[in-house]
């Protein structure tokens, strides 16, 4: 089985990935790590780069957890996600949530709101 992660190179995306990881130790399952970049990649900074995706590949390693890392572009995060889970053979998906006011979420979306009522698969929530 497969546990997919939408990851961001920030508290929530640990919260995520800490809690995929742990799942993983117990189950075996392997772990797919999904970042996505809305525009340019070079000046998204919920795009991982360079040392921190080694930081990230090197974590995993030492975890002993099997896992891969997608990263890929696309105008919206939360189909992109979806899409390379499903691509993945995801059979659950973990995000990370940040509390948005009504407002924020109006004017800004929520990604984690369109993965929990568009996924296919469980999807699982944690908070940092």
């Amino acid at each position: 089985m497969t546990i997919a992660v939408a990851y961001r190179p920030d508290e929530f995306g640990r919260a995520a990935l800490d809690w995929a990881v742990e799942q993983s130790k117990t189950s075996g399952d392997r772990i797919v790590l999904i970042n996505i970049s809305r525009v340019e990649p070079r000046l998204d900074t919920g795009f991982a780069r360079g040392n921190h995706v080694q930081s990230l590949a090197e974590r995993l390693d030492a975890d002993k957890v099997e896992y891969e890392i997608r990263q890929a572009v696309g105008e919206n995060v939360a189909d992109a996600v979806l899409f390379e889970a499903e691509q993945a053979g995801a059979t659950s998906i973990v995000i990370g949530i940040r509390r948005r006011s009504p407002v924020g979420k109006i004017l800004m979306g929520s990604v984690a709101q369109q993965i929990l009522l568009d996924a296919s698969v469980p999807v699982v929530a944690v908070k940092p």
